[in-house]
């Protein structure tokens, strides 16, 4: 009995060896993790109501990246947007807009290898 209890222990120990890494690197290796992908973004005074509405992407890997940058009013309410399609491993995304006193809320969206990513931040004028 103790022999097949162990046996039993043993398989189960020997799948878990074999099982358990395949799905440890599956989750490391998220698409946003392969695609070597970074993002800064936001909104910018640059003088008096005009702003500029930005992101700058670092692509490092050659994939190709479909980033889209719009900002939206207090209501979420799409004021404008700005977008492109690149593997560049440098993405610029800009617009200049004049905003009257308000809040905003600026979103950062981009896929890359199958995967999207949304990214928000909410700025008070």
């Amino acid at each position: 009995m103790k022999k097949r209890i162990l046996s039993i222990a043993l398989a189960l120990l020997m799948c878990m060896t074999v099982t358990l890494p395949t799905f440890a690197d599956s989750e490391a290796e998220s698409p946003s993790d392969r695609a070597g992908i970074t993002v800064t973004y936001g909104l910018t005074n640059v003088s008096g109501s005009s702003y500029r509405m930005w992101a700058k992407i670092i692509n490092l890997s050659e994939t190709a990246v479909y980033a889209k940058l719009t900002l939206y009013d207090a209501s979420y309410n799409q004021i404008t947007f700005t977008f492109t399609i690149s593997s560049n491993p440098l993405i610029n995304l800009n617009k200049n807009i004049t905003l009257s006193s308000g809040t905003y809320h600026v979103r950062l969206m981009y896929i890359a290898d199958g995967a999207s990513h949304t990214y928000e931040k909410t700025y008070s004028i």
